[in-house]
């Protein structure tokens, strides 16, 4: 199964917005990135980390990676962190099926996945 295959099936499966809904949206407004091992959608936010939430109404300071796919050994994350028009000085995701939004500062988040 591909990257993309398995993002459509994910997202069919863990919510009532369709893939093809939010694919739409992130090709006029956010990051669309889509190889044979790696599949990603992601846009920029406001994140404020003192009550671990996004504002779109303030000016961007992070990525909000939506969806994130790959196969074998890829690394969607490092893939990311290196298409990303611009970084910002966080990268956030929710884990799995948690609407919880887990933080990384774009340095460490670089440095983790051996970046920088």
């Amino acid at each position: 199964m591909t990257p993309f295959d398995k993002a459509i099936v994910w997202q069919s499966e863990h919510s009532t917005e369709s893939f093809e809904e939010i694919l739409g949206w992130h090709l006029g407004h956010g990051l669309v990135y889509s190889t044979p091992t790696t599949f990603l959608l992601a846009h920029e936010t406001h994140y404020d980390p003192d009550t671990n939430d996004m504002n779109y109404d303030s000016p961007p300071n992070a990525w909000f990676v939506q969806l994130a796919a790959a196969t074998g050994c890829a690394n969607p994350i490092r893939e990311f962190l290196r298409v990303a028009t611009r970084p910002q000085p966080w990268a956030i995701w929710c884990r799995r099926n948690s609407f919880r939004l887990h933080a990384y500062p774009w340095n460490a988040l670089a440095r983790k996945v051996r970046l920088s």
